[in-house]
């Protein structure tokens, strides 16, 4: 299926993406929402517990994000009505879900688009003014790290902030078999703050609402985690697994759409050069150990 009628969705005017009108019939239609979705998930979802936020002010929610019903999840935990800003554009216009998606409140970006990117971040100042709370996921792409409770967070949320006022509440999501965990933060004001230190409060707050639901629901242990090479192909079949879920994953969009700090050095950076070296008998010993770094997929 290809859903025409969502293609004004794309265009970079906020007002001919976003209405107050629009607002008040998801508002109206929440409760329809609340009860339908749990039913389609296949999974249960439970939430763990919410914190302090008031409910008739917009507000801006940061959720994790990882697996495929963390849209769902976001939007039954906030516990109102919300957008969820959405980047998945082929999933949108080409599956139900999308149609759902637009139904209970969306703000759709092109990712490889710069000025859908920009339009984007004046739609959510838009949508706030008008009323409306929102959900973003500043992570821009699933969290595949095997390592990091959170991966790098785009900034477009304190710019939002800044613009609106609006406070930002911070909320985490754990999937174990067929239950969805879900945790949310009280609202904190990042608007005095400056850039570096409202990012780093944001990080701190998912992460610490991540870990809190690891180490209470999490269901593999250290010592039942495969070591050396073997870890990592656990962790990549994994990784494999969690996107087959989705038919119309964009593998290439997800891979080059995730945050890159730039005092962060990437191992493709600091092992890069080997891919310009030539092994003969001078250089052969920088090799030694250096194997797995000279695959492709180790230094993208």
């Amino acid at each position: 299926m290809y859903n025409k009628i969502l293609e004004p969705l794309l265009l970079n005017d906020p007002q001919k993406t976003i209405s107050p009108f629009g607002i008040r019939v998801r508002k109206a239609l929440y409760p329809v929402f609340r009860f339908i979705i749990p039913k389609t998930l296949g999974r249960r979802l439970v939430l763990v517990a919410r914190g302090k936020y008031r409910r008739n002010e917009p507000l801006i929610f940061v959720s994790t994000h990882e697996f495929r019903e963390d849209a769902e999840a976001a939007y039954m935990a906030a516990g109102m009505p919300v957008y969820l800003l959405n980047g998945s554009v082929s999933i949108v216009m080409n599956s139900f879900d999308g149609i759902t998606n637009w139904l209970a409140g969306m703000i759709l970006v092109d990712r490889t688009s710069r000025d859908s990117r920009r339009a984007a971040k004046e739609k959510m100042i838009y949508a706030i003014e008008k009323g409306a709370s929102i959900v973003i996921y500043p992570e821009g792409t699933w969290n595949k790290s095997p390592n990091q409770l959170i991966s790098g967070l785009f900034p477009g949320v304190y710019a939002v902030a800044r613009a609106t006022g609006a406070k930002v509440v911070a909320m985490a999501h754990q999937r174990e078999n067929d239950i969805i965990y879900s945790k949310v933060g009280d609202a904190f004001d990042v608007s005095g703050m400056s850039e570096t230190e409202a990012m780093e409060t944001i990080k701190e707050e998912m992460a610490t609402l991540k870990y809190e639901l690891i180490e209470e629901f999490g269901k593999c242990s250290r010592t039942e985690l495969p070591e050396g090479p073997d870890a990592a192909l656990f962790w990549k079949n994994h990784v494999e697994a969690l996107m087959a879920e989705v038919p119309l994953y964009d593998y290439e969009l997800e891979k080059h759409t995730k945050y890159i700090d730039k005092d962060v050095t990437l191992p493709r950076d600091a092992f890069g050069f080997y891919k310009k070296m030539k092994p003969n008998r001078s250089n052969a010993f920088l090799f030694r150990g250096m194997e797995g770094w000279l695959k492709k997929d180790t230094l993208r």
